[in-house]
């Protein structure tokens, strides 16, 4: 095995159990009553993280820097007024609502609320703004879209694991290991992954929810999340809730 490097970081609050205090029953009906609702539009879709753009203001009003984050996830809204993202294999959730200024509300009432403006909404795009003090996001995401398995059958050689440990508290302790191996997905439907001199054999497929999944109906089965797959790379991400750590995975193409 290759060696293993470890590092510490700020405990951030982990969102998952949807802690926010404030739940808005009521934001499907806020929602149709806005400016923002179309009946032909879907809302809870899936969208996939793009880029985001991060303006920064200097007292006359001017942009005096502009940086580009590329973070791999997702973000989506559900029915329940619940919303969940995935960015660079951190999840967090919470509730969501519509304000009468026709904003998008993330844990309204809460003090991690934030409020974004919708510049784009189309059926393949959105597009979310928000100002913080001086500085201004804007949010880019594309209709996600479930990868191809005929894309996905190559050997995908080992690059790195990033394994984030959480706690009850919500303080995550990453560590990231370099394994020897790689990943085989065959068209047959199986797959091979031999690591650091294990062998792990068995059946993959992708799911209705458009997530890698390995040995269903197993004692070992587990799911992934596509965070990014390319002509050479593939990057995944899955949670162990039973041992508190989630994984994302990075992976290149077979030369």
């Amino acid at each position: 095995m290759r060696k293993i490097f470890t590092y510490s970081t700020f405990a951030i609050l982990f969102l998952l159990s949807f802690s926010s205090c404030v739940k808005s029953i009521d934001a499907v009906e806020d929602l149709k009553k806005s400016c923002l609702y179309d009946d032909k539009t879907d809302y809870f879709k899936k969208w996939a993280s793009v880029f985001t753009e991060v303006d920064t203001y200097n007292t006359a009003g001017t942009v005096f820097n502009r940086s580009y984050l590329y973070p791999l996830g997702y973000f989506q809204l559900s029915e329940k007024s619940t919303y969940y993202v995935l960015s660079n294999g951190k999840p967090f959730g919470g509730n969501w609502d519509v304000s009468d200024s026709c904003e998008l509300v993330l844990d309204p009432g809460d003090f991690i609320e934030k409020r974004y403006k919708v510049v784009k909404l189309t059926a393949d795009s959105l597009t979310l703004t928000r100002k913080e003090n001086n500085i201004v996001y804007t949010q880019h995401y594309a209709a996600y879209k479930c990868p191809d398995e005929s894309k996905l059958a190559n050997r995908w050689d080992n690059v790195s694991i990033l394994e984030e440990y959480y706690t009850p508290n919500g303080a995550l302790y990453p560590s990231i290991n370099f394994p020897d191996g790689y990943l085989k997905l065959n068209l047959n439907g199986t797959y091979n992954r031999p690591s650091n001199g294990v062998n792990l054999d068995g059946k993959w497929q992708i799911n209705q929810k458009c997530r890698l999944e390995l040995d269903k109906g197993t004692s070992i089965e587990r799911a992934f999340d596509i965070q990014k797959l390319t002509a050479d790379s593939l990057i995944i991400w899955r949670k162990d809730s039973v041992n508190s750590v989630n994984y994302l995975q990075k992976y290149v193409k077979h030369p």
